[in-house]
């Protein structure tokens, strides 16, 4: 395919999934959560959430030898990142909704039903490439792993929000705005089954984490090492904050939003590490 072609089928994708969207927002088409496959019931959830980590490892493979890693290194490394970053993603969420798990701990169990932490996967993932990147024997430094990791874990999230998608679940206040998201009845939280149009809360992440990665490539790689993995850091989390104010299913202790604090505090620590590995290059 030429260049020519290659840039009329991006296109053609881009108008196809546009229209796909203003469809389902629309209310015109209401998507389903999963179909038969001869006996097993297949979750589009499950489905997203596969192709996600397919394109972090695919991506992270690819990049491996550029950060000091071999390729066979970054396979091996896969098989505990990828784990390890899925418990500490689901035990992220299960905490932050105890008293609801307290009372039906078998959902705790139910993956497919949506529910994994973006926190809890990056906080799973950095603990591991701690240990093993010593366990392998790698020649990247710390700051160079963190920088291999964060571009495949932003790839993941921008794939892995199509899941909400399917699941007509983390959306934000209800809306008039043209670009509104229909959601059937039964999956409105309780206290808004008389609204059936809502903020968009997936597609705003999604569209701020596509800006996020071509700015970590254009503007932060050139600071240095660590500089992708604490600007990531910082501008996910500012932008996490920012929208956590209207999501409808923000979680709350008391009447603050644990996640927008999260955030908050994981910002700085992007901001003071970014500060800190670019004053090292001055050094």
């Amino acid at each position: 395919m030429n260049k020519a072609g290659k840039y009329f089928a991006i296109l053609l994708l881009l108008g196809l999934l546009v229209w796909g969207l203003a469809e389902v927002f629309s209310g015109r088409i209401i998507l389903p959560q999963s179909f038969q496959l001869g006996p097993l019931t297949v979750h589009f959830y499950g489905l997203t959430m596969a192709a996600a980590v397919l394109a972090g490892l695919l991506y992270a493979r690819k990049t491996a030898e550029e950060y000091g890693f071999t390729k066979t290194q970054a396979e091996d490394l896969a098989l505990y990142l990828v784990p390890v970053s899925f418990v500490f993603a689901r035990a992220y969420h299960v905490a932050s909704s105890f008293a609801y798990y307290k009372l039906h701990p078998l959902d705790a169990l139910k993956v497919w039903q949506g529910g994994l932490s973006i926190y809890g996967a990056v906080l799973g993932g950095v603990l591991a490439l701690l240990v093993l990147r010593k366990v392998f024997r790698t020649k990247a430094s710390l700051l160079s792993s963190f920088d291999w990791l964060a571009p495949a874990v932003l790839l993941g999230q921008i794939i892995g929000r199509f899941g909400n998608f399917f699941n007509y679940e983390a959306y934000g206040n209800p809306t008039g705005l043209p670009w509104k998201m229909f959601v059937p009845e039964q999956f409105r939280l309780q206290g808004y089954t008389d609204y059936a149009y809502y903020h968009p809360w997936f597609l705003y992440e999604l569209l701020g984490n596509l800006l996020i990665f071509w700015l970590l490539f254009r503007h932060f790689k050139k600071l240095g090492p660590g500089s992708l993995f604490f600007g990531y850091v910082l501008l996910y989390n500012v932008l996490r904050f920012c929208l956590e104010f209207i999501r409808l299913d923000s979680v709350f202790v008391g009447t603050v939003r644990q996640n927008a604090v999260a955030s908050l505090i994981l910002a700085f620590i992007g901001l003071f590490g970014l500060i800190l590995s670019h004053k090292r290059q001055d050094v």
